[in-house]
């Protein structure tokens, strides 16, 4: 490849970009512009909500019924109450206007006079029960309506207020050895800052506006790039030149993501250009002034999210037969993204988890903690190596896909789209189990701490199942050949033997280096005992968490992942893109090093004997030594071995290769 050329082109398409008035507007104009419009509006709506509802006059009714009359003297206090400071039920000269309330008739119909606004809250008293129960009172509003929702909310806090007040006099009238509103006084800390908390605010919603951002000025150019260019014919001129196609699609690629850096410097600059400024008022609760280098980190962390989108969107164009085809694509493209990139907005999701995996969401999500203060460097290392990764992979793909077929016309098709079946399917394995690992990764963050581990692992391992079923059968894969169901080398067997423990040596020893890094936390080892069942019978233990696993995940792996995988890739990236993919489908962080070495070791062990049956045996073996030795509930890091214990089990290891290997034929 020719960098001059490449370099050229590149520029060429800068040029004819920089006139296209629909890329300036969404590449350029948009984020500059979008950042501080929407802090004056989402301020200045706010501002006027607020002077509107404190300004207004609220209508409530009450029911007429015999428990009235001893709710009367609640309802006075409680409006006096609202009287003196609506916002919170408590008397305080400071906090702003009284909000007014105003009694009307009780309707005839209560809920059309609630949908038209001539009432906002209607109140009713129920009397106590014979024996004993104190009587209520029922509110009732319209939630979804401003003015009925912050009525009900300014009476009940005055009714709840008010409640309090009378209950304190009752105590202190019956005697009440102290004062009862210095009863167990709580006080209320907020460690967080002002800038933690804001930075928390806009953590949650920035990845998914960037990534918007990116997609948005991407797609203009892609959709111009390839598709446009195909469609007009322009295409075909360019293959003509000297230009080779390798170099013609490494400039388009490049071209997408100029624009999309572009976009992201501009998005990054303009939060803190404005935050630090402060010309324009934030919206409440953004106080947060981003310092220049929080910008720049924020910057290079995005950097791989881009790569990897305009890969998606140059593959996606490049796909396409027509213009108009290439933008009904871009849809489902872009929709998946923004859904990835609003995982921070869900509770409860930090980076220390499996979601540190996940290319865009993990930077998101370490894009969140930034914003509030947290560097966990390991993680956002981790993090950003997992997207770049990715967008590594992509874009490799991208570009020797594109510069090897359907390229110039639309009728480009290839061998294996004619033959499809089993032709097909190493060019849709990573695409299948790329979505089985979605599916298993929602389930499994859904599912609940509580769920019995042995219902959990039988619902892993059907899907599992259910999904090699379907690959086998969608392409009509031929059964022996795909899941490798050949005798092994007798020698084989002695070598699962002494590989099994030897592996799991090397295994823990792996997570002892995993965890200098990454320190595994006491709560993720009870609730590991917790899931594989501590007190089960060791025999249901090893039938459900070893014999099992070792069936169900060596056909789904070792068989029909590693067979689409086969023709397509040479033996080292082979061995690792194969076993690594396992560790990846045990979500939780700790496990993936220990289990993605474990798969490593498996891969290598079906190349060798040419038998799936020696895989089964020692995942089945590894599992159950696991499991015998540990009993789950001591799992913990016992004393460090020493160095030639790793030695001596790496040359285990090696010698049982070397017994699995098949005898060459002559």
């Amino acid at each position: 490849m020719n960098p001059r050329t490449v370099s050229a082109l590149v520029a060429n398409d800068l040029r004819q970009l920089a006139r296209n008035p629909r890329l300036l507007v969404f590449a350029v104009a948009l984020p500059l512009v979008m950042w501080p419009l929407m802090w004056y509006l989402t301020s200045l709506t706010t501002e006027r909500r607020q002077e509107r509802l404190e300004s207004r006059t609220y209508l409530y009714a009450v029911a007429e019924n015999p428990a009235s009359a001893d709710g009367a003297t609640w309802l006075d206090r409680a409006l006096a109450r609202v009287g003196d400071d609506g916002r919170n039920g408590d008397a305080d000269p400071e906090a702003g206007p009284a909000v007014l309330f105003e009694r009307v008739a009780p309707p005839d119909d209560l809920p059309a006079a609630l949908d038209d606004g001539r009432l906002h809250v209607h109140l009713a008293w129920e009397p106590g029960t014979e024996d004993g129960g104190a009587p209520r009172a029922v509110l009732t509003y319209r939630a979804d309506l401003d003015a009925s929702g912050t009525a009900e909310g300014y009476l009940r806090r005055a009714l709840r207020s008010t409640r309090v007040e009378v209950r304190e006099q009752r105590l202190a009238a019956a005697g009440f050895e102290a004062d009862p509103a210095d009863l167990l006084p709580v006080e209320r800390i907020e460690t967080a800052s002002e800038e933690q908390t804001s930075g928390l605010l806009l953590g949650r919603i920035l990845t998914a506006i960037i990534v918007l951002m990116m997609l948005t000025g991407g797609s203009i150019v892609a959709t111009d790039a390839l598709a446009g260019e195909k469609e007009r014919g322009t295409l075909e001129t360019l293959l003509t030149t000297a230009a080779r196609r390798i170099e013609i699609v490494t400039a388009k690629n490049l071209s997408i993501l100029s624009v999309a850096l572009i976009t992201s410097i501009l998005n990054i600059a303009n939060i803190v250009l404005w935050m630090q400024l402060d010309i324009i008022p934030a919206p409440e609760g953004l106080k947060l002034v981003i310092p220049v280098g929080t910008g720049l980190l924020l910057l290079f962390l995005y950097a791989p999210a881009a790569v990897l989108l305009s890969s998606a969107l140059l593959l996606v164009s490049g796909r396409s037969k027509t213009y108009k085809e290439a933008q009904l694509l871009f849809a489902p493209v872009m929709l998946g993204a923004l859904a990835i990139a609003a995982i921070p907005v869900l509770p409860g999701i930090a980076l220390r988890s499996a979601i540190v995996v996940v290319p865009i969401a993990n930077l998101g999500v370490a894009a969140r903690e930034i914003l509030t203060g947290t560097y966990d460097w390991p993680l956002l290392a981790a993090a950003w190596a997992v997207t770049a990764g990715a967008a590594a992979l992509l874009a490799r793909a991208s570009v020797r896909t594109l510069s090897a077929e359907k390229l110039i016309t639309a009728s480009d098709t290839d061998a294996a789209d004619l033959a499809g079946g089993p032709a097909l399917f190493p060019r849709r394995v990573p695409g299948w189990f790329a979505v089985l690992w979605a599916l298993l990764l929602v389930w499994q963050l859904n599912s609940g701490g509580g769920i019995d581990g042995r219902l959990l692992i039988t619902i892993n391992l059907s899907i599992l199942g259910a999904a090699a079923w379907l690959m086998i059968a969608r392409y009509r894969l031929p059964l022996r050949e795909t899941l490798s169901l050949k005798p092994p080398p007798a020698a084989a067997w002695l070598g699962v033997l002494i590989a099994a423990p030897a592996g799991l040596v090397l295994a823990n020893g792996v997570v002892r280096l995993a965890s200098l890094a990454m320190p595994i936390p006491e709560e993720w080892l009870e609730a590991m005992a917790d899931a594989f069942g501590a007190d089960l019978p060791l025999w249901q233990m090893l039938f459900f968490f070893a014999v099992l696993p070792g069936i169900f995940e060596e056909i789904a792996f070792r068989g029909v992942l590693l067979h689409g995988l086969r023709t397509r890739l040479s033996r080292v990236p082979l061995v690792l893109i194969a076993g690594i993919a396992f560790g990846f489908f045990h979500v939780d962080l700790f496990r993936i090093p220990p289990t993605s070495l474990l798969g490593v070791f498996l891969v290598i062990a079906v190349l060798r004997t040419g038998s799936i049956y020696p895989a089964m045996a020692w995942h089945a073996l590894h599992n159950a030594l696991a499991l015998s030795g540990a009993r789950i509930e001591q799992i913990g890091l016992t004393e460090e071995p020493a160095w030639w214990h790793y030695a001596l089990a790496l040359g285990v290891i090696l010698l049982a290769f070397r017994l699995m290997s098949r005898p060459k034929v002559s």
